[in-house]
């Protein structure tokens, strides 16, 4: 079953952590990896460029408004992902267990084909 692992934090966590502590969220990101293909695989992860690089159209009606910026002020953004295949959400679980200490947002991926 594919799960969607969206990765929140406050972007200036990350730009305030000292090296030996970016070497510890990196550890902790293999860890999570090496737990996924014990029992699953990544079918994709990426990081995501600071949310000021966000773009964000809502659609109103006919009209197509293009705003520079993220969807909503908040003090945790969104900056990474990881889609994984895994037998079950309690597999899910325990891999995001081993990662930093994000909020961490997993939701199952539905087939278009079945809607």
């Amino acid at each position: 079953m594919r799960f969607l692992l969206l990765l929140c934090e406050d972007e200036q966590v990350w730009a305030g952590l000292r090296d030996a502590h970016r070497d510890e969220y990196l550890r902790r990101h293999d860890d999570f990896a090496a737990a996924v293909r014990a029992r699953g695989t990544i079918v994709s992860a990426e990081a995501l460029a600071p949310v000021a690089a966000a773009t964000t159209l809502r659609r109103d009606d006919d009209r197509l408004a293009v705003t520079e910026g993220p969807f909503a002020e908040t003090v945790e953004q969104v900056g990474g992902f990881y889609l994984v295949d895994l037998p079950d959400l309690d597999a899910v679980l325990d891999a995001v267990a081993l990662l930093p200490p994000y909020t961490v947002e997993v939701r199952p991926v539905v087939d278009v084909d079945d809607l």
